[in-house]
């Protein structure tokens, strides 16, 4: 509307034009020999006549052009649209794939386990003085209390709660944890018990004990929940100026709590 508006004028004098256009070719094909009337109006028109034609082809090609970027726009929409569903196709097999790795390093340790049961990590308790995280398996799935939980790369902890479709475990690092391990290189004992920061202090070691820093610490198998021999940290201080019988000794867990996804629930038989 405001395009017709602005060129209303030019508009109008096109149209009258046309019309007159019209009438006098329709004479000359009615009259053998144009009159001078028709020639002089053809003499004068002809530039303007050409100048018409120049618009209407802009025009067209115009139109032409609109439409052709309206069909590229359409497909660009299309394509986008396209390329957003492949990535995040693309995202969910790369997660799995990372799934399927993970599986594949618990596969050994679930072989050696008749009642080894996999899950899955879907969610963890928020609180600083609590360390518990909520598995994907319950007693449904054969899961009860007290089942050691691992992972390839170490204990984890074990089933503290157990419910139908899901279970929660308490995890190692948890100040009400104990696990009583020993020493893999000297075979000294212990007890492992969590603490409030990301490490475990390896409780009962007498100083007479040879241990040093860097050593594995394993489950010993005694108490009945733990299997013998799975990896639970290795040993980052020792300190023996205390007053006491026991030595002071600090262990890391092997196992990344901080970024559990999969686990696999063990029985205590071997």
């Amino acid at each position: 509307m405001d395009f017709i508006k602005r060129f209303r004028l030019l508009i109008s004098a096109l149209f009258f034009l046309l019309l007159a256009l019209l009438f006098f070719t329709f004479q000359l094909r009615e009259e053998p020999e144009p009159s001078m009337a028709a020639r002089a109006v053809m003499q004068i028109s002809y530039p303007l006549q050409e100048k018409t034609r120049g618009i209407f082809s802009w025009f067209r090609k115009f139109v032409d052009r609109y439409w052709l970027l309206v069909r590229v726009e359409e497909e660009n929409q299309r394509l986008r649209g396209e390329l957003g569903f492949l990535r995040e196709e693309n995202n969910r097999l790369q997660e799995a794939l990372l799934a399927a790795k993970r599986l594949g390093k618990l596969a050994p340790l679930q072989e050696r386990r008749s009642t080894a049961v996999a899950a899955n990590v879907f969610a963890r308790d928020p609180s600083s003085w609590f360390k518990t995280v909520l598995v994907d398996k319950g007693e449904k799935d054969g899961v009860s209390r007290d089942m050691a939980v691992a992972v390839a790369d170490g204990v984890v902890g074990r089933v503290i709660e157990v419910f139908p479709n899901t279970a929660k475990v308490l995890l190692i690092t948890d100040p009400n944890s104990g696990v009583d391990v020993i020493v893999q290189r000297t075979r000294a004992q212990g007890i492992m018990e969590g603490r409030v920061e990301e490490f475990c202090i390896l409780k009962y070691v007498k100083k007479s004990d040879d241990v040093q820093v860097g050593d594995k610490v394993i489950t010993s198998g005694l108490g009945g929940i733990f299997p013998k021999g799975l990896l639970t940290g290795t040993v980052t201080k020792v300190e023996r100026k205390r007053p006491g019988i026991f030595q002071t000794v600090e262990v890391v867990p092997t196992a990344d709590l901080s970024r559990l996804e999969e686990v696999l629930i063990l029985s205590e038989e071997p």
